[in-house]
């Protein structure tokens, strides 16, 4: 595959400039491009087969008439094919978020068609093996793909660079690994799931949602589908984005406020006056609110899990190498190997100014996280209560039966 990039990155837009005669450089480019464009059939099958990101799909199929060519023959199977080397089962959160990004959804949105897509994206969940093994069709692999490439992949990389800013030891390595990425884009899509469900209805009056459902049935019904250290992603990426666009709309704020005086003249009374509202309201950060403790723990009245019940007999916690589908380094090493079903105001939020979920145990033993995480957990939770007793929820994890 590295063999095969080098190949590509040879094929440069001529300048302006150049010479009608080739250089010697240039005909040994168009030599190589020759060679790759008489590959067979076969060949050329497996090369396309091998290619894991749609970044390097585009440009193989940009490069070659004769891999487009192919290509084209049936796009839907190599974007779905390539879509899932590059995301693994988080091709089935891509696939939602599509379904959620859809106009006849975001702009007539109804509580049945809310509970509708949960019960498809709970079934694809529990099949995915099956979910996966057909490509979606045509038009909605180009707008996953689309999506994925336009929006997704850059805001990976802004996420990276936020992350690393908040602690310079994430930049070694500088490469992230496939699982790291994995992670990150998870937490992306599944934001934008939740957004799409219970945020802002198109039209409905400032301030207003429009609620579907409740905070205690989005917790219920959608965010309990995930494992804790998977909700703690969605943290992080939710502490991403108020950190990118809060001071934006701070910016603006008293320009829209009822209380600025370019609206005297058209106050009528004590009413807010048309057209001003107040813009940042922090009772709005519907994630946070949806995962407050009181609603984990009436959550676990209500249903009681098996998550909960290896809390409650401190079921041990191993880490088993970095991977997507099990516990990171730092969520086991924060509860002590033991598991733990408690996520969001249980865990000191410093720690999401880094993405402390997201990391490979290598990175995390390199930037000294270990020791952050230490430090701001007893800082969160050094005190004492009222009883003399230390507030350290590790010693007292029993879940609600």
């Amino acid at each position: 595959m590295q063999r095969l990039k080098r190949l590509l990155f040879r094929r440069r837009p001529k300048p302006p400039h150049e010479p009608l005669a080739p250089t010697p450089a240039a005909s040994a480019g168009n030599l190589s491009l020759s060679k790759l464009e008489q590959l067979p059939f076969e060949i050329r099958n497996e090369i396309l087969l091998a290619v894991d990101t749609t970044t390097d799909l585009c440009a193989l199929v940009h490069a070659s008439p004769t891999f487009h060519q192919q290509y084209r023959l049936d796009r839907a199977f190599w974007l779905w094919h390539c879509l899932q080397l590059e995301m693994g089962h988080v091709l089935i959160d891509a696939y939602t978020a599509n379904l959620c990004n859809m106009p006849e959804f975001r702009l007539k949105r109804t509580r049945q068609k809310v509970l509708q897509i949960i019960d498809d994206y709970k079934l694809q969940r529990s099949t995915v093996t099956e979910a996966l093994s057909k490509p979606a069709p045509e038009e909605d692999v180009i707008c996953i793909t689309t999506f994925h490439s336009h929006n997704v992949r850059p805001l990976l990389q802004q996420y990276i660079s936020w992350a690393r800013t908040n602690l310079e030891g994430l930049s070694v390595p500088d490469q992230l690994s496939r699982t790291e990425q994995r992670r990150i884009i998870r937490g992306l899509y599944r934001f934008q799931i939740f957004c799409n469900l219970f945020g802002g209805v198109h039209g409905a009056k400032h301030g207003r949602r429009g609620d579907v459902l409740e905070a205690e049935d989005r917790l219920e019904l959608f965010l309990d589908e995930y494992e804790p250290w998977e909700v703690e992603e969605i943290l992080c990426i939710n502490a991403f984005v108020d950190a990118k666009y809060r001071s934006v709309f701070e910016e603006v704020q008293w320009d829209l406020h009822p209380d600025n005086p370019s609206f005297d003249a058209e106050r009528t009374g004590p009413q807010t006056p048309p057209g001003a509202f107040r813009l940042v309201n922090d009772s709005d950060d519907w994630i946070s609110e949806t995962t407050e403790p009181y609603l984990q723990e009436r959550r676990r009245e209500h249903r009681y899990s098996d998550r909960d019940k290896a809390q409650d007999s401190r079921e041990k916690m191993s880490f088993n190498g970095d991977k997507d589908d099990s516990p990171p380094l730092a969520w086991v090493t924060i509860w002590n190997e033991a598991y733990s079903n408690l996520y969001s105001d249980f865990i000191p939020e410093p720690l999401r100014r880094w993405g402390y979920i997201m990391w490979d145990g290598g990175r995390l033993a390199d930037s000294g996280a270990a020791a952050i995480m230490d430090r701001e957990w007893k800082t969160m939770y050094g005190g004492l209560d009222e009883d003399g007793e230390t507030e350290d929820p590790r010693d007292d994890m029993l879940a609600y039966n």
